[in-house]
């Protein structure tokens, strides 16, 4: 049943994923283009759809989407771009971690914290060894949705839809219904994230004057733990040179 609420207007990519949202067809393939526009993606195959209910509500949810600004900068896309080429030539290693789906409840100070400092460690210890600089992709910040072998499943006795990640409905199985206004707060969620994250590195936690500050909780073996220092040891005795000979720098962090 449609909505008599009349829906907010939207850009012709927002029609267009707005139409293919409440289509009971899983695959879409309308023919291919040659140039990439915003709705291209609409004219590709989906193997695993969400179907909505209620057209205005998943235009109400595009469409204040489409007026929120972007959670990431051109000028950062195309840093990133320049450093996968290098990696692409093999003068840098690329290393990306983080949760296969991400729940709206990780987006927490003290869960971004060690997310980034374990990468963190896992670089330096690639960047010792290897020689090479590391380029960091966290899989953070928008992780939330996530592709199930099956769209439904059983529960008490009766057949639910799937969780499928919380931009799309909610773990508790009285939420299993698919609501589009979680597609806004998943961007707000990818946005505080990505701040924190931003504010983060800028307040100096990539600081290389101080490695031991990341903390190792998670790893469980002391033979580990003991060449890590050993690492960390000896780029402190680096710098600490380096600050004698007056060559230290604001440089001397990790690059992010």
């Amino acid at each position: 049943m449609e909505d008599s609420v009349k829906a907010p207007s939207l850009s012709q990519a927002g029609e267009a994923a707005a139409g293919l949202k409440v289509t009971a067809n899983g695959t879409h393939v309308n023919g291919e283009t040659s140039r990439w526009t915003p709705s291209s993606w609409t004219k590709k195959p989906i193997k695993q759809d969400v179907i909505y209910e209620h057209r205005a509500a998943v235009s109400k949810a595009l469409a204040k989407l489409e007026r929120c600004p972007p959670i990431v900068t051109p000028t950062e896309i195309c840093k990133l771009k320049e450093r996968l080429r290098d990696v692409a030539l093999g003068k840098a290693f690329l290393l990306q971690g983080g949760d296969c789906a991400e729940l709206f409840d990780y987006c927490n100070s003290d869960m971004i914290e060690s997310k980034i400092k374990l990468l963190l460690q896992m670089s330096l210890v690639l960047i010792y060894g290897a020689g090479k600089p590391v380029v960091r992709i966290a899989r953070m910040a928008g992780q939330f949705a996530k592709p199930r072998s099956s769209p439904t499943e059983q529960y008490n006795g009766r057949t639910i839809t799937a969780f499928r990640g919380d931009n799309i409905n909610g773990y508790d199985p009285e939420e299993r219904v698919p609501d589009p206004s979680r597609l806004v707060s998943a961007y707000f969620h990818s946005a505080a994230t990505s701040n924190y994250i931003r504010a983060s590195l800028s307040s100096g936690i990539a600081d290389l004057h101080s490695p031991l500050d990341w903390e190792l909780g998670h790893v469980k073996e002391e033979a580990i733990k003991a060449k890590y220092e050993t690492i960390v040891n000896s780029i402190t005795e680096s710098l600490s040179f380096m600050k004698t000979v007056g060559a230290d720098s604001a440089a001397s962090s990790l690059e992010t």
